[in-house]
């Protein structure tokens, strides 16, 4: 479970996405699972009769009533927290992100669970995440203690996955593997993809993996399967890495996208895997 936190100034057009089709119609049933008050938080998802206007106003009012008093807008004022899931972790309910929502918020100091809180709502648009949309102005107008609220928001998803029986993101002998950004599910719904680039190539590596006794077999099993592989070289000529890349998963400048094969699992990296390779382990049977 990873969380991914960014703040902005103006709550309108998040909320404007968090509610809307997607860029490629990728959402699906936008609609609240938790906020601060579900009485008083409309829902443009599933009640006709809300806006994300009147929804971005209600949230906004603590913050709008110290710019009045103070002539100007509390900077960075929007809190945002994208929360996904593992592509292999079940299917959460409805309830469980909104208390995965609540958990967050609590644990940063958005909204503690004692005191004063901002007013938060939790949206969810798709299966595998929600988004946290909140603002970081408490009713007297002050700022909440939101401090490495990255790093605490962190701690709090290890807890969740130790105690849901989910997979612990970068724990234990076999988290390899690295997780996709929330920039890369994004692409993917944009795309059409069923899986984020990074899930697709090490997919492919572990099946690659399976069938081969040499890192050249590794590599055509590779080519095999439509990966793109690029090696790196010493000044020598000699292979000292690779990067692999899925085809039409392509930057701004339209070249793929090579992801270095360390970066999508440290086990393996080309010494790692001449070694296993070598030491007849990557093809029995786990």
């Amino acid at each position: 479970m990873i969380p991914d936190i960014s703040t902005g100034n103006t709550p309108r057009p998040l909320l404007s996405y968090l509610y809307g089709p997607g860029r490629r119609e990728e959402h699906e049933d936008p609609h609240l699972v938790a906020a601060w008050d579900r009485h008083g938080a409309p829902d443009p998802g599933r009640d006709p009769g809300a806006t994300v206007g009147r929804l971005a106003a209600r949230l906004d009012q603590h913050a709008q009533l110290r710019a009045a008093e103070l002539g100007k807008m509390p900077p960075s004022r929007v809190w945002h927290c994208s929360v996904r899931t593992a592509p292999e972790d079940p299917l959460l309910t409805d309830d469980q992100w909104a208390q995965v929502a609540r958990r967050i918020v609590a644990a940063t100091g958005l909204a503690p669970a004692q005191g004063p809180g901002c007013r938060w709502v939790a949206v969810r648009h798709a299966v595998h995440h929600i988004h946290i949309a909140g603002i970081s102005v408490l009713p007297d107008g002050s700022r909440p203690a939101m401090h490495r609220d990255s790093t605490r928001a962190q701690a709090e998803c290890r807890a969740i996955e130790a105690e849901w029986g989910l997979r612990l993101i970068g724990q234990g002998d076999r988290a390899t593997t690295s997780f996709p950004t929330t920039a890369e599910i994004i692409k993917a719904e944009q795309q059409g993809w069923d899986q984020p680039s990074r899930v697709w190539l090490q997919q492919r590596m572990r099946h690659a993996l399976a069938g081969a006794r040499t890192v050249e077999e590794y590599a055509a099993a590779l080519d095999a399967d439509g990966v793109l592989l690029r090696w790196r070289t010493d000044e020598m000529g000699a292979r000292v890495g690779y990067s692999l890349a899925r085809p039409g998963d392509t930057g701004t400048s339209g070249m793929p996208v090579y992801f270095a094969a360390g970066r999508l699992d440290s086990a393996l990296t080309l010494p790692r895997l001449s070694q296993l390779l070598a030491s007849g382990l990557a093809s029995q049977p786990s």
